[in-house]
């Protein structure tokens, strides 16, 4: 949940910045450095998810592969 809520308000937060109608305040070093280890975190989490993921699809594979050859075995 901590980290939908991290992926939504970073983002909004960047839009708002292009769609304001007012003159944008320049970001301080701090404010810029914060931004981009947000988006940094984001990118690290989803390249994970996706690294976890297709670990988990070779691993059902493998178990799926067990499960017919035990069949086969058994009958």
């Amino acid at each position: 949940m901590l980290l939908a809520w991290d992926m939504k308000n970073p983002l909004k937060s960047f839009l708002n910045l292009f769609n304001s109608k007012e003159k944008n305040n320049l970001m301080t070093i701090e404010e810029l450095r914060d931004l981009k280890l947000r988006t940094e975190k984001i990118e690290k989490a989803i390249k994970s998810r996706a690294h976890i993921s297709e670990i988990n699809q070779r691993y059902n594979k493998m178990k799926d592969r067990n499960r017919k050859n035990f069949l086969k075995k058994a009958s």
